[in-house]
């Protein structure tokens, strides 16, 4: 990286533009290496995969709440899948408001070949850390953020300042 990086100089408050920023790289490179390989997906497509696979139907919320992500953030992911043809949607029997998503044909199909690319970029996004203990901070970091956020802080640090 550019040692005149502007998001450095910010220290904390550049923290969460860095961590987009790396997110952003990262999945752009997935894009590229999916499209090396001729493969039809998205990078953040792989949790919803491997998550039906795992538990079998489920309804979007479900699916929103096993990987913390927003409903519309799950809803955008699953309409994009459906329109490949790797999700089927049905109404839930006993709540027509919900939707009930599993694998189609084609992603269990398919499965075999994706597990072996995600096998091997868990691999390489391991080599590109370097060794680095990045999974235990990711959790530290969720654990201590979800516990008590930036904001709250933030704001009683406001009132502590006024006193």
């Amino acid at each position: 990286m550019d040692n005149n990086d502007f998001l450095k100089e910010l220290g904390y408050l550049g923290f969460t533009v860095r961590l987009k920023r790396l997110s952003d790289a990262m999945m752009h490179e997935g894009r590229r290496m999916y499209s090396e390989l001729d493969v039809d997906i998205e990078p953040n497509w792989f949790v919803i995969f491997k998550l039906l696979n795992s538990r079998g139907q489920m309804t979007v919320m479900e699916i929103s709440e096993s990987i913390m992500m927003s409903h519309p953030s799950v809803i955008s992911i699953t309409n994009k899948m459906m329109d490949k043809d790797y999700l089927i949607s049905e109404k839930d029997k006993t709540d027509s408001r919900k939707r009930v998503l599993e694998l189609s044909a084609r992603a269990i199909k398919m499965l075999p070949e994706y597990e072996k690319i995600w096998q091997a970029g868990e691999y390489g996004i391991e080599k590109a850390l370097f060794g680095l203990e990045a999974l235990d901070l990711i959790t530290t970091l969720e654990n201590k953020y979800f516990n008590k956020g930036f904001a709250e802080r933030t704001i009683k640090q406001l009132k502590t300042k006024k006193s």
